[in-house]
């Protein structure tokens, strides 16, 4: 039940309604896809298929919340109403259950459920754990391993910090190529000589 392509990943998901045209690809490690996604504040995420049609996302929303969220989606979902709530219980390996809230969204005609969360130790136990779970109402829905995962959160940690780089570079202006060059335009009002 291992990956399918990644290569239809890049934009098939997101928290909300964007084409692909908004992912740029970063690298692709051990079957997961390492994109940029600028409707999501510039950040990077990870994301992978299986075999059941099931695609997993983890990513960092740096919009307003600054948060990590999770993204489950399959084209067989068709019950989940898009906009609604949904109690979800996540597990990592036996460690204990994650219990959240999830958004129901649809992307093109596949239903996804989205988990946020600022607490880092959700990402933790996703880069260390084998298997991850998800139940709802006491039905699991998903079973899935998390092979190379940790290589891969590794490179989106490598991706955000080389596009943090890159937006720095961008707004930082112009410095003079001597910083202590007087401006010749500006003149000092207690030196009376200085023209």
């Amino acid at each position: 039940m291992k990956r399918a392509t990644t290569l239809l990943l890049g934009g098939l998901f997101v928290a909300s309604p964007v084409c692909a045209q908004d992912t740029v690809p970063w690298r692709e490690i051990s079957g997961w896809g390492i994109l940029m996604d600028s409707t999501m504040g510039n950040a990077c995420f990870v994301a992978t298929g299986y075999e059941d049609g099931t695609i997993l996302r983890l990513g960092f929303d740096l919009r307003e919340t600054k948060s990590i969220y999770l993204a489950l989606g399959n084209k067989n979902w068709a019950s989940l109403e898009p906009g609604k709530d949904y109690p979800l219980q996540i597990q990592f390996d036996g460690n204990p259950v994650w219990n959240a809230t999830a958004r129901a969204l649809n992307l093109d005609g596949a239903n996804y459920l989205v988990v946020s969360t600022t607490d880092t130790n959700f990402a933790n136990e996703f880069t260390r754990k084998l298997a991850m779970r998800a139940t709802f109402n006491g039905r699991q829905v998903a079973s899935l391993r998390l092979s190379g995962s940790a290589r891969a959160v590794d490179e989106m940690l490598n991706c955000q910090k080389a596009v943090n780089d890159a937006i720095a570079n961008k707004n930082t202006p112009n410095a003079p190529k001597d910083p202590f060059q007087a401006n010749p335009g500006v003149r000092n009002a207690n030196d009376p000589f200085e023209m």
